[in-house]
């Protein structure tokens, strides 16, 4: 059993916290947040993540999971320090480290013995320089401290999953201790393969943005060959089925659909390309990746436009089903959907509008629109609409009841993410358009 403390409970810290625990270690999660910090004492989550509830309160329970506000609440103990703080994107495209710089501060001066310092936070190449430059500043005590980097690969929504079943756990390091501590931590996930890759420091903090930003390339590849798709009368799912059987492309994202949203793609693609300019390097492809995104609303919203015209628009109710960024998250950070309801809500007489967990968030960012309602269900108030857009492909949407839909007035359906069988759509009489089919 390792002493860990975790700084940072955002999404990633808590997730982290959470799962190091079951792991069978003891761990202190530190954040700023006091209000925050006094939720988690009750368990109660500030985010939705299935399984991290049970996660916590299980923690808690066993006294093998605690809060702190403060640094200086640091066990003697401690051994391990994981950064999980955010690094939010800046006006220019770059990265704001501050709160990585500043936690690194916090530990230095309160840090007990000899440690490791992972930095589990998406940060620019040469971070892991600049915090360990830091940490020997601001340390009260003559100890010997190693930084390593260990950048994060979870997705929202699946978190939980994603750190007990990993694909790869990648470490950035050449101390041969921070690899014995590394093998330690993870043994029970290592037990039937060795997950684990250690490569330098500046090839971890690269990675993690380029792991991202070749997901999202191969989500605007697919965008833009929807346009083509569409243009010919070829149902792009075809294209996909046949490119994604090719083991050398894989099939996943490989969807068309209204393009990529959150907190990690665009920022991570925006900080890429920063990189690729203080390097005096044209970011030709991930530009186009970003302007390939952008356009994916637009024309998406064109297809609403062409089939309403905008005078018809005016008198028109329409049902959107999906408000979070993807499935199985809260997260409205970059939220297509949303971006999509500011630009429509203009132009029509009513939007109603439904998400699974997303409503409280999406009521706040929405808030300075007048003519939006939020739906209690999906098939809420449907015969008052007049067709539904669909925008986030949550599971509860993959299998709809068609009898609900064909109450639509205009019985047609704008599906931005290409869940639905459209052959069984228009069995009930309605018209399907999708992206690409």
């Amino acid at each position: 059993m390792k002493d860990i403390t975790v700084i940072g409970a955002g999404y990633v810290g808590l997730v982290t916290s959470a799962c190091l625990v079951e792991l069978g270690n003891k761990v202190s999660c530190i954040d700023t947040d006091k209000e925050k910090i006094r939720q988690l004492h009750q368990a109660i989550i500030p985010f939705y993540e299935p399984r991290l509830k049970e996660l916590v309160e299980k923690g808690l329970e066993n006294d093998m999971l605690s809060f702190s506000e403060s640094y200086e609440g640091i066990s003697e103990n401690s051994e391990i320090f994981i950064i999980c703080v955010g690094t939010p994107p800046q006006s220019d495209g770059s990265t704001n480290i501050s709160y990585v710089c500043e936690s690194a501060k916090g530990i230095a001066k309160n840090i007990k013995r000899d440690s490791i310092v992972f930095i589990k936070s998406t940060v620019p190449v040469g971070t892991n320089e600049l915090i360990s430059s830091i940490i020997k500043e601001n340390l009260s005590a003559e100890l010997d401290i190693e930084v390593a980097s260990h950048p994060e690969f979870l997705k929202e929504g699946d978190a939980v999953r994603d750190f007990m079943e990993p694909d790869r756990i990648i470490i950035g390091t050449f101390s041969e201790l921070v690899k014995k501590t590394a093998h330690e931590v993870y043994k029970s996930l290592n037990l039937q393969k060795d997950k684990i890759i250690f490569i330098s420091p500046k090839a971890a903090e690269l990675t993690k943005y380029a792991a991202n930003s070749f997901l999202a390339t191969k989500i605007s590849f697919m965008n833009e060959l929807s346009l083509l798709a569409d243009n010919l009368s070829i149902d792009i799912n075809e294209i996909r089925r046949g490119i994604g059987s090719d083991k050398r492309i894989g099939e996943y994202f490989l969807y068309a659909g209204l393009g990529y949203g959150g907190s990690c793609f665009p920022k991570d693609i925006d900080s890429l390309i920063d990189a690729y300019k203080k390097n005096n390097i044209e970011s030709a492809i991930l530009s186009s990746v970003k302007q390939v995104n952008e356009n994916q609303l637009t024309s998406f919203l064109s297809k609403i436009l062409d089939y309403y015209t905008i005078k018809d628009l005016k008198s028109k109710v329409l049902l959107i089903w999906g408000l979070s960024f993807k499935p199985n998250t809260d997260d409205i950070r970059e939220s297509v959907s949303l971006k999509l309801i500011q630009k429509l809500s203009t132009q029509v007489k009513e939007l109603k509008l439904y998400d699974p967990v997303a409503i409280p968030n999406s009521r706040e960012f929405l808030k300075d629109i007048n003519n939006i309602t939020f739906l209690d269900n999906q098939y809420q108030y449907i015969e008052r609409c007049d067709s539904l857009i669909i925008c986030t492909e949550w599971e509860n949407f993959l299998d709809p009841d068609y009898t609900h839909i064909s109450k639509l007035k205009d019985k047609v359906i704008f599906d931005g993410r290409n869940i639905l069988n459209k052959n069984k759509a228009k069995e009930f009489g309605l018209k399907y358009m999708g992206i690409g089919c």
